[in-house]
């Protein structure tokens, strides 16, 4: 074939001037990098159970994301060129190919073992992943073993990410490379375009990404690496030519059931017009991309103003909670000036996601609504007859908190409210103040600051209290028949927590019941009785670790963390709390050993470079 007509070959020393970069920056993100969070724990409890061992930069072992086809056969035969000369510097690279069997079409085994054969040619370590479609977690309700058809592509691209994750996991695996290619940054922008996505959407495929939020553990710590994105898909057919490295194709790829394919369809007709007649189509590969690239620019322009505030929030990603101040010496902070209403919506939008663990944004209106509610406290007229006769007829003092439960910001033209000996706040007259009061956007509540617990002057940033709905949705029972005493547990608690339990060898077998739920006022009187045996007992962390939680957590939004209780079969109404896994308390260890981790990634990593 004419090198020349479908383009030219990769170089060595081109790949390594885009792929080195990448290496280098993502090597230095340490393993478990969150912020230090506000709660104080040793060293041991901050070590995630889902983390693999950290391992030194010369017993590195990386992975490649493999279909078969001429981009990730390409990406494969540039690597392992690569990696090769690596080896002089760093010991013991290894490179560990996923090929996924997805077992929708009759020879798929044969054609993976077929790929298999190549890698191995190339002196990286196959991994043939199958996925099996009667599981149980893919069954239909229809009883087919194959899903239908508006529904595989979306589903064949989760269980390929899951399988890849899971065995880049036991690999300690923290790198994976894919083989996209300019085609596909096009497909992704017209795609996103179509949906009428913001800044971040045009801006396309990032080079250096996470691998997204997924309902799969394993995919926490694994980063997605896309060194080819500026390369055609000609110059890789010409690379793998040159190197004599073997493709399958895909027929799939020529099916316009896909959207995908449409739109490459529709790209490969308007660039052949563009090369016959010499005019640049305003939606031409060459159109696009710049286009593409100006949005990126635009993106990181976005994000370099509000880079520097998330150093200012205090993150806890034990308990999916942060702390935010709004004021600044009686006024608000500078970005809440209306004027820069840009960033102020991206860092709420930021903080909204990482709470509720999202992977999009809440609607814009939304986020012009809590803005508004941030920059301007209510206005309430408060009158002191009327008050105080409701706390004169009552009976129980501790239930009239009318005043208790304002967070009062006070001008300097009226006096601050004095707290009488009951605890409660007392005005002299009627008069006229302003408050700020707690506001819910897309399941995330926004509290203000309290005046005798909490971080002092800082909003508090939670998911919003649970519905009885949501009480019933995550309470979750499992049979301890269902441990082995080897093989752990794996929930995905309120889509926000990944829990992992597990019991000693002795322990299986017996009739019990394990009940996950939220947290209650009942289990917060135990932790609190708890909390005095540990701290004389000298476990000063813990203590400081439930105190924490208990004094920066307002109101009920501390009932919306996991809690881990056993109860037997044989005795009605037992019920034995056995432990709250993101506070660190494991009441019952000899029962059940329960680990957790919350479901967003780092703060300070998941927003992309200036």
């Amino acid at each position: 074939m004419n090198l020349t007509r479908v383009g030219r070959a990769i170089t060595a020393n081109e790949f390594a001037s885009w792929v080195a970069p990448i290496l280098v920056r993502d090597w230095a993100i340490p393993q478990t990098a969150h912020q230090q969070p506000v709660t104080t724990r040793n060293e041991d409890k901050a070590r995630s159970p889902f983390t693999p061992c950290p391992t030194s930069p010369g017993a590195r072992s990386i992975g490649i994301a493999v279909s078969g086809g001429v981009d990730s056969m390409a990406l494969a035969t540039l690597l392992s060129r690569h990696v090769q000369d690596l080896r002089d510097s760093f010991q013991k690279i290894q490179l560990h190919a996923m090929i996924v069997d997805h077992k929708l079409r009759d020879n798929s085994t044969e054609e993976a073992n077929y790929v298999a054969k190549q890698i191995r040619r190339l002196d990286i370590d196959p991994h043939i992943l199958t996925l099996d479609w009667s599981s149980p977690s893919l069954a239909l309700a229809n009883g087919n073993s194959k899903p239908d058809k508006s529904h595989l592509e979306t589903l064949a691209r989760f269980e390929r990410y899951k399988a890849i994750a899971q065995q880049c996991h036991r690999l300690n695996i923290r790198q994976l490379f894919v083989g996209h290619h300019s085609g596909d940054q096009v497909e992704t922008v017209l795609f996103r375009f179509s949906r009428a996505s913001g800044i971040d959407g045009l801006a396309g495929i990032q080079p250096d990404a996470p691998f997204g939020v997924m309902n799969v553990q394993e995919a926490l710590d694994l980063r997605v690496l896309r060194p080819l994105m500026s390369v055609s898909k000609a110059r890789l057919r010409a690379t793998c030519e040159k190197a004599g490295t073997k493709w399958v194709e895909d027929p799939s790829n020529r099916s316009l059931d896909y959207q995908r394919n449409v739109i490459r369809h529709y790209q490969q007709d308007l660039d052949s017009r563009q090369r016959s007649d010499r005019r640049l189509h305003p939606l031409c590969t060459a159109s696009i991309l710049e286009f593409r690239d100006r949005m990126d620019k635009h993106r990181k322009a976005a994000w370099s103003q509000v880079s520097p505030l998330l150093q200012g929030i205090q993150f806890d990603p034990m308990n999916g909670v942060c702390h935010l101040r709004l004021q600044s010496g009686g006024e608000n902070v500078e970005w809440l000036h209306p004027t820069r209403s840009h960033v102020a919506i991206r860092l709420m939008s930021f903080m909204v996601r990482w709470v509720n663990c999202k992977d999009h944004s809440p609607r814009l209106e939304d986020l012009q609504t809590l803005l508004a509610h941030l920059r301007s406290p209510h206005t309430i007229s408060q009158n002191r007859n009327k008050v105080q006769a409701k706390l004169d007829d009552s009976e129980n003092a501790s239930e009239s908190t009318v005043y208790r439960k304002t967070r009062w910001r006070v001008s300097s033209t009226h006096p601050a409210p004095a707290e009488t000996a009951n605890g409660l706040f007392h005005r002299p007259a009627t008069v006229p103040t302003t408050a700020f009061r707690p506001i819910n956007i897309s399941g995330v509540m926004f509290s203000p600051p309290r005046t005798s617990k909490g971080l002092a002057g800082h909003w508090t940033i939670s998911r919003q209290p649970m519905s009885a709905i949501d009480l019933q949705t995550n309470t979750v029972d499992i049979s301890t028949n269902q441990l082995d005493g080897r093989s752990p547990i794996d929930i995905l608690w309120d889509q926000r927590f990944f829990l992992r339990i597990h019991a000693p060898e002795d322990r299986v077998g017996r009739q019990r019941t394990i009940h996950i739920r939220p947290l209650t006022l009942d289990d917060v009187r135990l932790a609190r009785r708890t909390l005095k045996s540990l701290v004389t007992n000298g476990d000063r962390d813990s203590a400081d670790q439930l105190q924490l939680f208990m004094d920066n957590v307002p109101g009920k939004t501390r009932l919306t963390i996991p809690v881990v209780s056993i109860s037997s079969t044989s005795v009605s109404n037992s019920d034995e709390l056995v432990s709250i896994p993101t506070l660190t308390m494991h009441l019952a260890p000899d029962l059940l050993k329960v680990q957790s981790r919350f479901k967003s990634g780092d703060p300070r990593f998941d927003i992309p470079d200036e």
